[in-house]
């Protein structure tokens, strides 16, 4: 029944991505899960998932007690014969007698119960571990995935402002070119410059064409890492302004990435080392084990199986220790390389711990520098963006010349770069940020 109400939901969630037929709206958290569902390297990590629940069961099954049917058929061509000494059965002298039937046809059944194997029960807590370790190896591929769908995402924001931009740009130099073809027409501006503002309004053309490239390949890669069909058409429902208008809670303690998947597993590790540990040691035990045995069994010159005469039951139970001895002497360096390897994790977990301390003090500092760049450059871009009408208007009543307008608009295209730069900077920190606290 939950199985059918997931599908209902996915349906539902999947008919309201879907616009039109080739149209997908997406937000950032629509994206990664839709990622998340269609990509085929997470449908084969979870496989692991699954094989590790199957070793669980199997080692699970070791419980159990072997029993086992078998059948076996020998004829004998000629009978071996044996020695019966003089003065034995009535023989003066030694005499050859074969003894027995031609064939010999058993039945059986053999049942062997581990009363106590040494690690037996060591071995499902280990499979429990590994089954463990697949599923935070399976949250951490999760996890990859949702980072790289992010960055995808916010990189089709970035290109997609880079061309607003850019067309802006043309727009301007669109102006400037009619504003001085104008003014060389009426004899007010030469003709070196009138050349000049066409060669700009080109140049900007030329540029808004390469951003709108741009922009169409990163709608192409983030298509690519959702694993959806390339003709599909993708529109961005979560927009830069408002991410530039949310500011984002940061939190420079460690306790909220002490969940990271890279310590979890480290973790379960060590905790599998110490199994093995305990594993190894349990190997010096003995081991005691019932074993027992019932055969039907037919001895008689021909095959003649329906004769009740030639067939006799046969069963025996016993019971089986086993000591080991020269294994002892082998088994001393498991032990050792079972505690080098709790040293080494162990090591290795601190240095973890203290990469991500770090890590989320980095990418907690850098954001909050990020988004103070960002608010700075925007309204540096703003500012410019006044300053350019002022100097368009007085281009256009004569008072200032086309060279200085030059001038101008390097400050006006300085101030953008800025402010791609800023934006930039800030998606980069962004993704820092949500990697280093796992929080998408």
């Amino acid at each position: 029944m939950k199985k059918i109400l997931y599908l209902l939901l996915f349906t539902v969630f999947q008919s309201n991505l879907f616009a039109q037929n080739d149209t997908i709206r997406l937000s950032i958290s629509q994206a990664t899960q839709l990622g998340i569902s269609n990509r085929f390297d997470v449908k084969s990590d979870s496989l692991n998932i699954n094989i590790a629940e199957s070793q669980l069961i199997k080692s699970k099954k070791e419980l159990l007690p072997d029993l086992s049917a078998n059948g076996k058929l020998t004829y004998y061509g000629k009978l071996q014969p044996s020695i019966i000494p003089a003065g034995y059965l009535g023989f003066t002298e030694p005499a050859k007698v074969a003894i027995g039937m031609k064939n010999n046809t058993a039945f059986a059944l053999d049942l062997t119960y581990p009363i106590f194997k040494p690690g037996l029960y060591t071995d499902i807590k280990v499979a429990k571990n590994n089954l463990a370790r697949a599923k935070e190896a399976n949250n951490k591929t999760g996890y990859d995935i949702i980072t790289e769908i992010s960055e995808s995402y916010y990189d089709v924001m970035l290109k997609e402002l880079q061309f607003i931009i850019a067309q802006k740009n043309e727009q301007r130099y669109k102006e400037y070119y009619d504003l001085a073809n104008g003014e060389f027409n009426n004899g007010a501006l030469i003709e070196s410059e009138a050349l000049q503002s066409e060669l700009d309004y080109q140049n900007a053309r030329a540029n808004t064409e390469k951003q709108k490239q741009n922009y169409l390949l990163s709608q192409q890669h983030l298509k690519y890492k959702i694993n959806v069909p390339a003709q599909f058409t993708v529109i961005l429902t979560d927009s830069l302004q408002a991410m530039e208008n949310s500011k984002t809670s940061v939190n420079i303690s460690l306790n909220d990435a002490s969940n990271r998947s890279e310590l979890i597993q480290l973790s379960i590790e060590q905790d599998g080392n110490a199994l093995q540990l305990k594993k190894a040691r349990q190997n010096y035990l003995p081991s005691l084990s019932l074993f027992a045995n019932y055969t039907q069994l037919f001895q008689g010159s021909e095959f003649n199986y329906s004769n009740n005469f030639y067939w006799a039951p046969v069963d025996y139970i016993g019971v089986k220790l086993s000591i080991p001895i020269t294994g002892s002497f082998k088994n001393v360096n498991s032990v050792k390389e079972c505690k080098f390897r709790i040293s080494q994790t162990k090591f290795n977990l601190q240095q973890k711990m203290a990469d991500i301390e770090y890590e989320v003090q980095q990418a907690t500092t850098t954001l909050t520098n990020a988004e103070t760049n960002l608010v700075v450059a925007k309204n540096n871009y703003s500012l410019s963006q006044r300053v350019y009408e002022s100097k368009k208007q007085q281009f256009n009543l004569g008072s200032f010349s086309y060279e200085k307008l030059l001038d101008t608009e390097k400050s006006l295209s300085a101030t953008e770069q800025g402010y791609i730069t800023a934006v930039y900077d800030f998606l980069i920190a962004k993704i820092n940020y949500q990697k280093a606290m796992e929080n998408y």
